[in-house]
Parts: structure tokens; C-alpha cells; sequence
């Protein structure tokens, strides 16, 4: 369907779609069978095009999905903090208000990942979700999106389950962009960090929970989204540990290193180093915890989570 969107918009006439139609097929189509980072520069294009023609909606639409998109394919968060700054004062003067919102959100996120004033950043999101649920529209999925994120990203799994329990079902406001995959990752990892860290009827829940989770990423793994092959190596890790299965637990998660490395997702190469660390201190084997700490903080350095970098320093 998005191959013949696009040899539609050859015909004489349809250049005043181009904007809309590279909106859909690039955020919502492509990335279920190609990889993520090849959706960024289309999107770019889409947002110059609906400006050139006058499509200001379509464009920005272009413009919050491209800064996303670089966001989940681990673009270093200090490019990324300039170009959603551009992106928010341009939506300024467009009077975009939705889509400046969020930029707003991933904007406080990436702020916040970096050290930058995080309780400004909190009181952001707090409050752009208070107004979303008095509105009912699709941007408390994004407030919910990226608070998981940073918590995940911080290791603060209490928080994780509470909001993911509290959140509802979150995929049903984000249709089918790359933003549901992610939600849905996170979900499935904090799900297993709360079944490990619990027992009796509340660990069975949260396995139970995981386990459907995960088969969702596995059904789009079978249909081709290569973008979705290091969550279940990250995954397939955690479940091995919740199951008490060392030896696969050790090839899983080195499986998950080396896919997030090969596929350039530098941030979540940073955090399942950071995982294989704990999980090797759960094992006393002091040499591999060491060196994979050692690995996430410099891929978290590379990132530019210099929040992160200073929590793992503080704990070293």
C-alpha cells in the first residue's frame, strides 16, 4: 500500500500530497519491514515539501515524527536537543500547538536524560499530562512513552510498573507508528524486572503479563520488523534470568549486544551492557559485571546521558 501511495504521487497534479502521503507511509508503514533509520530523511523531505506547498500540518506532522524517529535510532541526545529547540520555535510561528506539545515531551525527556534542570522537566510532563486527560487526546501516550523511557533508562523499575499498570492500554493512542513498538518493549522489560523482583501470585501476574507482551514483538519479528531483533535478545535475556537459566541467559544477552551494536541502537547497546553488568552481579562474577558497566558507560557517554553517566558513577 505505501509502494502505491508513493507511484500515485508521480502522476501530474499530486505534488500538493506529497507531504501527507510521505506523513503516512513513513511513519506508520515503513518501519514494520525496513529499518528505522531509513525513515529519517523521508521525513525530513516530508516536512520541506508540506512547508514549500503550504501543507503546515502535514509538515510538522513530518517534522515530531522524524525527532522521534532519531530519538529511538539513538541519535546523540546533544544534536537531537538542538534540532527539537528549532523544531519547537518554528511550530511556535506555525501556531502548531499539538505538534509543538510533542516536541515539548521528548524534549524535556532528552533534557532530563542529560542532567538539564530534570525537575523543570518533570513539572513539564506533569503538567502537559494533566491537560491531556482532561482533553482525551492521543499526547498522554506521549508523556507515557517517554517518562517509561527515562525510567527504564535510569533502572527505576518501581516506577516503571506503576506507571505501566496505571498508563491503560497506551497502543491504543499511538496507532501504528515505531512509538507503539517502543512502548511495547519497555512494557515487556519492566514487566520482567517486576516478575523478578517479586514472588508467589504477583510474579506469576508478571510473567503472565510479559510473556503476552513479548509474543506481540515476536508476531512482528515473524513478519519482518528488523527493528524489533535486539528487543527480543534484550528480552529473551531477562526471561532466561527470571526462569533461573544461566547459560542461555549469559548467550542472550550477548546476542543482545552484539544486535543493538550491528543495528546502531547506541542507547540500547548502553543498556543491555548495563543489564549483562547486573546480571553478572547477581552471578559474583566481579570481572564481566566490571567490564560491561564499564561498556554501557561508555556508550552512555557517547549517547550524551550525562545523567546516567553520573548516577553509574555515583554507584561505581
Amino acid at each position: 500500500m505505501a509502494k502505491a501511495a508513493e507511484l500515485i504521487l508521480e502522476r501530474p497534479g499530486m505534488r500538493s500530497s506529497t507531504s501527507n502521503t510521505i506523513f503516512v507511509t513513513q511513519t506508520f508503514c515503513y518501519h514494520w519491514t525496513s529499518p528505522l533509520q531509513d525513515t529519517i530523511a523521508p521525513l525530513l523531505k516530508g516536512y520541506q515539501v508540506g512547508l514549500e506547498i503550504g501543507d503546515n500540518d502535514r509538515a510538522c506532522f513530518c517534522l515530531v515524527g522524524r525527532m522521534y524517529y532519531l530519538f529511538f535510532t539513538g541519535r546523540t541526545l546533544g544534536s537531537i536537543q538542538k534540532e527539537l529547540e528549532a523544531a519547537a520555535n518554528v511550530m511556535t510561528q506555525l501556531k502548531q500547538e499539538e505538534s509543538k506539545l510533542k516536541i515539548t515531551i521528548l524534549l524535556s525527556s532528552v533534557k532530563k536524560l542529560r542532567g538539564l534542570d530534570p525537575d523543570a522537566s518533570d513539572k513539564m510532563l506533569d503538567s502537559i499530562l494533566a491537560s491531556a486527560a482532561e482533553t482525551r487526546n492521543n499526547l498522554s501516550a506521549y508523556v507515557n512513552v517517554m517518562k517509561l523511557e527515562v525510567f527504564v533508562f535510569f533502572q527505576q523499575w518501581k516506577e516503571a510498573i506503576d506507571l505501566v499498570q496505571k498508563a491503560g492500554n497506551v497502543r491504543l493512542f499511538l496507532s501504528s507508528t515505531f512509538v507503539v513498538v517502543r512502548y511495547t518493549f519497555l512494557a515487556a522489560l519492566t514487566y520482567l524486572k517486576a516478575a523478578q523482583s517479586s514472588s508467589g501470585w504477583k510474579k506469576r501476574q508478571m510473567k503472565k503479563c510479559a510473556h503476552k507482551t513479548i509474543q506481540l514483538i515476536q508476531g512482528w519479528a515473524k513478519n519482518g520488523n528488523v527493528n524489533v531483533v535486539h528487543y527480543l535478545r534484550i528480552l529473551g535475556a531477562e526471561l532466561a534470568v527470571l526462569n533461573g537459566k544461566k547459560g542461555e541467559a549469559k548467550e542472550s544477552f550477548n546476542a543482545a549486544i552484539a544486535a543493538s551494536s550491528r543495528n546502531g541502537f547506541l542507547q540500547d547497546r548502553a543498556l543491555a551492557h548495563e543489564l549483562t553488568s547486573a546480571y553478572f552481579k547477581a552471578q559474583g562474577d566481579e570481572f564481566w559485571r566490571d567490564y560491561h558497566i564499564e561498556c554501557a558507560r561508555t556508550c552512555y557517554q557517547e549517547w550524551g546521558c550525562s545523567e546516567k553517566v553520573e548516577q553509574l558513577n555515583v554507584n561505581k
